[in-house]
């Protein structure tokens, strides 16, 4: 590979991983409202609490690395 395919963004792996992501929280949401008897408050809670947790170290990193280190 060259340096001008690996600029190049690929669409189709784009839109693959977003309806995985997507299909994956349809199934989790299932499971935690009919299987774990959750209700939807409670599921939204929890999951806007893992968010939290699992994107504040990225943020994190990326405040203390600042813009000149991204790649």
């Amino acid at each position: 590979m060259d340096s001008e395919t690996d600029s190049k963004t690929d669409f189709a792996g784009i839109a693959v991983a977003i309806c995985v992501a997507a299909y994956t929280a349809i199934m989790l949401a299932y499971l935690a409202q009919y299987d774990l008897g959750l209700t939807a408050n409670q599921t939204r809670d929890l999951s806007m609490t893992a968010a939290l947790f699992l994107a504040l170290p990225v943020a994190l990193d990326l405040l203390r690395s600042g813009p000149r280190n991204l790649r």
